[in-house]
């Protein structure tokens, strides 16, 4: 799964850590872990650094539910960032708002900005289909805050009551081509209740994971999506279709079991797992 890491933006030795981390992507945060009176020493810090592709921002987008924090957003914009995370959506008229402020940017292009919709409380759950449906913005990802969530819903934090909210989120975002972020891991002490709850994340189909410390990043990178028993039958497997033009394949037969081309893209996937892990 790929590594979403937040970073705290009122936190230049964090920052500074994270320049060097090898996170697919960093969420520079302006959001939950910045109080009011630190903005301004947070902008500052974020000023420091070199915007790379990769780097994403979650600010504050709305002053009320339906104004927007026009200074804070064109002080990200001047500072470099094209990436952004939006938090406590609550409506498509939100989403609108949004749209309406980039439009009025000089030289806006809809492509440029690229952004990750958080769902955060029953609400826009339920109105996620139809805000992605309006095409207001460049979606690349919908990421599921699954704390937020539990909190409005008055809910124990746990996968089995997170099930429905998680698949929700999984199946729109599927739908739609985009990328699925799994939930945010605050327990830094059972590392194996992190590591199940990525893999039952992976198994689901998540294709990404929000993290919040460089221990969870560390396991995350060292834990072992497939089984040594998956691992040996896709080597078998691939063994006997890789010379095979991957398009032209559509059923296989390989020692009495018949393979189709999605068990064949999996298989693939297996492979250049093992692959990028060393060979194991």
């Amino acid at each position: 799964m790929k590594s979403y890491f937040f970073v705290p933006a009122n936190n230049q030795k964090y920052i500074n850590k994270s320049i060097d981390l090898k996170s697919d992507f960093i969420i520079y945060d302006l959001e939950e872990s910045v109080s009011p009176n630190e903005l301004i020493e947070s902008l500052n810090n974020l000023r420091k650094i070199v915007i790379k592709n990769n780097y994403y921002v979650r600010p504050h987008f709305f002053i009320k539910p339906e104004e927007i924090n026009a200074e804070l957003l064109e002080n990200l914009i001047k500072i470099g960032f094209n990436n952004y995370v939006i938090p406590k959506l609550s409506s498509i008229v939100q989403l609108k708002l949004i749209k309406s402020f980039f439009e009025s940017i000089k030289n806006y292009k809809h492509d440029k900005y690229n952004f990750i919709l958080l769902v955060e409380n029953p609400a826009f759950l339920l109105c996620l289909n139809d805000a992605l449906h309006c095409n207001f913005l460049n979606v690349k990802s919908i990421g599921f805050g699954s704390h937020d969530y539990c909190n409005i819903m008055g809910m124990k934090h746990t996968l089995e009551n997170l099930y429905f909210a998680r698949q929700t989120v999984l199946n729109t975002a599927k739908a739609f081509d985009l990328e699925a972020i799994d939930i945010v891991s605050l327990d830094l002490v059972n590392d194996s209740d992190f590591c199940d709850e990525v893999i039952n994340g992976f198994s689901m189909g998540f294709d990404a994971k929000f993290i919040i410390h460089p221990k969870h990043f560390q396991l995350l990178n060292k834990i072992q999506y497939y089984t040594h028993e998956e691992v040996l039958e896709a080597n078998l497997v691939y063994s006997k279709i890789h010379n095979l033009i991957n398009d032209k394949v559509s059923v296989v037969k390989i020692d009495g079991k018949v393979y189709e081309k999605p068990h064949i893209n999996r298989i693939i996937n297996i492979i250049n797992w093992r692959n990028k892990n060393g060979g194991k």
